[in-house]
């Protein structure tokens, strides 16, 4: 079945060495959703790690079609900020503890 909506991943930046945790790569997965149509998460950000005491959390978005998404712990996407997520590129922001993400079709 082909990709549609918006997929979002919620994870630590970096790694667990202090000298690369502001590195953009993808660490340790937290949780995912895969939403078909424009919503929120149901998940939020869990903020810092309390098991290392890594930084704040990213959402790394892929979006099937360009797509408008906002952040916060009542994020709307039609109204903002917002940040366009381009189709099939993907989109890594920071996120505070209790950020949910939103999107909408661009």
């Amino acid at each position: 079945m082909a990709f549609s909506g918006l997929h979002v991943v919620c994870a630590f930046p970096g790694s667990a060495a202090p000298q690369i945790r502001a590195a953009s790569l993808l660490g340790r997965p937290i949780w995912s959703e895969t939403l078909a149509t424009a919503g929120t998460t149901t998940n939020a950000s869990p903020g810092v790690d309390p098991t290392n005491g890594l930084g704040d959390t990213v959402f790394h978005v892929l979006a099937a079609a360009d797509a408008f998404v906002a952040v916060g712990p009542t994020p709307n996407a039609s109204t903002g900020p917002r940040v366009l997520a381009p189709a099939g590129e993907f989109v890594t922001i920071y996120v505070a503890k209790d950020d949910k993400l939103a999107w909408i079709a661009a």
